[in-house]
Order: C-alpha cells, then sequence, then structure tokens
C-alpha cells in the first residue's frame, strides 16, 4: 500500500560531511564530540499525489533543516567510542615478554598532529 503523502528526502551534499573532534580518553573508551556538519539544503520531492499538494509549504520547512540540525548536533553530541583492548602492547624479545601499558592517557595536539600521552607501564 502506497503512503497518502510521500516525498523523497534529497540532501546536498548527498552524504553530509561530518567532522569529530576526539575530547577525551580513558583506558577504556575514546570521546569525541560532533565538530561540524556540512549540510546545504535538504528538498522534499513529492512521490505520491497528496505530497503534491503539500510540496510548496513542506520545501518552506525543509529550507530550514540545515541551520536547525547544525544548531542541535555541532558540538553538542558527545559520544564514547568503547576501546577492545587497553592502550598498549606486549612484545617478545628471546622468549621474554615485555608488557607495555599505557595508563592516564591524555589527549593532544602537536604541530598539528594528533597525539596521545600519559604515563606507560612496563613490566
Amino acid at each position: 500500500m502506497d503512503a497518502l503523502i510521500d516525498f523523497e528526502v534529497v540532501l546536498d551534499p548527498p552524504v553530509p560531511n561530518v567532522t569529530f573532534k576526539a575530547t577525551g580518553l580513558s583506558d577504556t573508551a575514546l570521546s569525541a564530540t560532533l565538530e561540524t556538519i556540512v549540510l546545504n539544503s535538504v528538498t522534499l520531492s513529492p512521490v505520491s499525489d497528496g505530497a503534491k499538494l503539500l510540496a510548496v509549504p513542506a520545501n518552506l520547512l525543509a529550507l530550514a533543516a540545515p541551520k536547525v540540525v547544525k544548531d542541535k548536533l555541532e558540538g553538542k553530541k558527545t559520544v564514547d567510542i568503547p576501546l577492545n583492548n587497553p592502550l598498549g602492547a606486549d612484545i617478545t624479545i628471546s622468549n621474554q615478554t615485555v608488557s607495555v601499558k599505557l595508563t592516564s592517557p591524555e589527549l593532544g595536539s602537536h604541530d598539528g598532529m594528533f597525539m596521545v600521552s600519559g604515563t606507560f607501564v612496563v613490566s
């Protein structure tokens, strides 16, 4: 059964560009905040006859969509990305395993590069 009012949503760009900024790091997760969204426009193309009747007012509302999305999300939404393993590595030298683990990790940058610092424990 077809919908009485059916629109196809067209985005410009077709796949909005989203930039995240790393904002925190722990032994178990990386926190990232949504920094910017590139969404220039939203257009509603009518698919059904009922939608054709509402196309003009619907697209007037759609004009506000990019600004509303940006205002609600940019710099305000933070997600925690779980880390499956603690930061570190095991290195085997002459049948002896040396374990290097990062504790108290901190995020930073150096010359525009992403940097992780903290205290390493070697055992």
